[in-house]
């Protein structure tokens, strides 16, 4: 069976996550009824790269699915999918792969970006997180040094999460002034359930003075969700970043369609 990639991305504010819910809306449940009209299919399952939360966005967001023969999937099948997604989710690409490529586990790299906002701006609600005191950067940058490396995040899990291990190798964690606000950007080879969430509601403790610098080390240490700060909104939460390690040539266009 053929197997594709479709690139895309998708506000969140109205969905429960990516995943499939019972009597909920969902992102993945959007995309197959897409998938099987499209495709003339009575069923269709679009594996997504990962599991995000309720009202966490994509900029950049991967799934594969398969087909049962050989017909050609090309920029007409890309724009056919967009004019019957919602407005609030877009495909901008579709790539043939290998049948074993897969797109959550043959995924070596994610990164996540997190939104904060200073002064009310109505374009920004419910896809940045607005806190109107200051924050130190160079404080909360400080404190991230010390999440650079392979290592147990036990405390910045969900609790009750499935994951068979707790080790997570972070290799960027950066936070950074942008207009009207602070930008954090941080890329792993996987994250927790909650995990980006739960280092940012950290910080933002840290950048306020409610905490010290050292407080990150010794979150880190404790292996204790309950040591680590109040997780920050999902709303200023983004996954920008997926990486592959194998080349993704586009069989349509790598540009929006619809």
């Amino acid at each position: 069976m053929p197997r594709y990639f479709l690139q895309l991305s998708y506000d969140g504010t109205a969905y429960r996550g990516w995943q499939n819910q019972p009597k909920a809306p969902s992102v993945q449940a959007e995309v197959e009824r897409a998938l099987r009209f499209t495709l003339h299919l009575e069923k269709v399952n679009a594996v997504g790269c990962g599991r995000t939360d309720t009202g966490v966005h994509a900029t950049t967001y991967f799934l594969h699915f398969d087909v049962p023969d050989a017909r050609p999937l090309d920029e007409r099948f890309v724009y056919g999918l967009n004019s019957l997604l919602p407005k609030d989710i877009a495909v901008h690409g579709l790539f043939p792969v290998a049948d074993k490529a897969h797109a959550r586990f043959s995924a070596t790299e994610r990164g996540y970006a997190y939104r904060i906002h200073i002064h009310k701006d109505p374009f920004l609600a419910d896809r940045s997180h607005q806190l109107r005191p200051p924050l130190d950067v160079d404080r909360m940058n400080e404190a991230c040094r010390v999440l650079i490396g392979r290592q147990d995040f036990s405390s910045f899990c969900k609790a009750g999460s499935d994951a068979k291990t707790m080790l997570c190798d972070v290799r960027e964690a950066h936070w950074m002034h942008v207009e009207n606000g602070y930008l954090f950007r941080i890329k792993a080879d996987r994250f927790l359930r909650n995990m980006v969430r739960a280092v940012v509601g950290t910080c933002i403790r840290i950048g306020k003075g409610h905490a010290t610098v050292g407080h990150m080390a010794e979150v880190l240490a404790a292996k204790d969700r309950h040591a680590a700060g109040k997780s920050a909104p999902a709303c200023g939460l983004y996954l920008e970043h997926v990486l592959y390690p194998f080349a993704l040539e586009a069989a349509s266009t790598k540009e929006h369609q619809g």
